[in-house]
């Protein structure tokens, strides 16, 4: 029995399809091959990040910055509300400061008058 060219089996094909021809380029450009990606990141609201550095700094500075900082606190977390953005931490972080500062403020402004009060009223007297 011999293997050598046997009569009666497949031939090469005929006719058929050919390699599959290119897509070529969607208008605009090409295709992210990574898919869609990450969202972009939303920034950070810039009054809660003024509101946090008017609370740091009215712990220094007699409280006057802290105002401030009470004002931009509350107008930048509704804003964040609003808008989705970031620094609701840093919204409230410079709220809390800022009316700590104030408290505090307020504490040394009452002793410091109550010892003015102290000291003038003994030297009336002349004890």
């Amino acid at each position: 029995m011999s293997y050598g060219n046997q009569p009666g089996g497949y031939g090469p094909p005929q006719g058929g399809y050919g390699p599959p021809g290119g897509y070529g380029t969607p208008p605009g450009g090409g295709y992210d091959p990574y898919g869609y990606g990450a969202p972009p990141p939303r920034g950070n609201n810039g009054m809660a990040i003024a509101a946090l550095i008017m609370g740091i700094a009215g712990l220094f500075v007699c409280g006057v910055t802290s105002i401030v900082g009470i004002v931009l606190g509350h107008i930048s977390l509704g804003q964040i509300k609003r808008t989705g953005e970031e620094g609701r931490g840093m919204a409230i972080a410079g709220l809390v400061l800022s009316y700590f500062g104030v408290a505090c403020w307020l504490i040394v402004l009452v002793i410091w008058l109550v010892a003015i009060g102290v000291l003038a009223g003994s030297a009336t007297y002349g004890y």
